[in-house]
């Protein structure tokens, strides 16, 4: 988990208090130094602070604040009556700067978020990829240490597979796999996560779901993932294992490890099956 989630996950009165402490600490600053420096680029600190660890209309209005607050203090400096045109010229160009190096942080903020999100994302069907579910998972163990709520994690396998893309052609087998995430989005909640662990298999991350709740929902996706199968005349079925952790794993490894070991038994038994365990150890 990284140190700017953990921050973001921080209270929101709390950043809004560590936030306006750097706004009062720059003030502070500014006001120590008199005019003999020009203090405004040091406000971008709070800015930042706000852009990147809170939502971006609270970032312009902690902008527009810091931008008042060094308005004020300069135009209280009596330096100002000596040539005051010049002055609020100064001023006036020194807070355009300053609005649009505001304007390119928000930006790249949500470049980067852009990015990051697009770099934790299967290309071909928009589920997010292993990585990211790692991540997302752990959190999730994290939450059930400490709410002691459960979960269910359920590792899907799309049988027989490999006999669409020989028969029908890979373009055939791409368009299966982007029908297959699509349902499954589509029958899950927007707090569950689909993820493509790689080739045919799919993982599915359920927050806050019982093992009952968990087999109506993965009975009824099956049961509309095989009629557009048919519709489709591919021939092909799903094969499912499930666990659903009342307790914490050890790890996310543990949690993938045996939830695969269940699907690759379902497998073994037959196929088109989903395989439940309840894991309270």
């Amino acid at each position: 988990m990284s140190a700017a989630y953990k921050i973001r996950s921080l209270p929101r009165i709390l950043l809004m208090t560590l936030g306006a402490l750097l706004i009062g600490g720059a003030a502070y600053v500014d006001h120590a130094t008199g005019r003999n420096l020009s203090f405004l680029c040091f406000y971008l600190i709070p800015v930042s602070f706000f852009i990147w660890f809170t939502t971006r209309r609270i970032g312009a209005l902690s902008s527009v604040l810091c931008a008042t607050v060094w308005f004020v203090e300069n135009v209280s400096d009596k330096a100002y009556l000596f040539n005051s045109e010049i002055s609020y010229l100064n001023m006036s160009i020194e807070l355009v700067f300053f609005f649009l190096a505001t304007l390119l942080l928000s930006s790249l903020k949500e470049a980067l978020g852009i990015n990051e999100e697009l770099s934790r994302m299967d290309a071909l069907t928009g589920a997010v990829n292993r990585r990211a579910f790692y991540d997302l998972a752990g959190r999730e163990i994290a939450r059930l240490e400490r709410y002691k709520h459960p979960f269910t994690v359920a590792y899907m396998d799309i049988d027989n597979f490999k006999i669409v893309n020989y028969r029908f052609g890979h373009k055939a087998g791409d368009q299966l796999l982007r029908s297959v995430a699509d349902t499954v989005r589509k029958n899950l909640r927007k707090l569950d996560i689909i993820s493509r662990f790689g080739g045919d298999e799919f993982t599915m991350l359920l927050p806050e779901t019982g093992a009952e709740a968990a087999q109506a929902v993965l009975s009824r996706m099956r049961n509309v993932l095989l009629n557009i199968m048919e519709t489709n005349k591919w021939p092909v079925t799903f094969t499912f294992g499930t666990v659903t952790f009342l307790k914490p794993p050890s790890s996310v490894e543990e949690m993938v490890k045996k939830v695969g070991s269940l699907m690759y038994a379902g497998k073994d038994s037959g196929m088109n099956t989903i395989e439940q365990e309840i894991f309270d150890a």
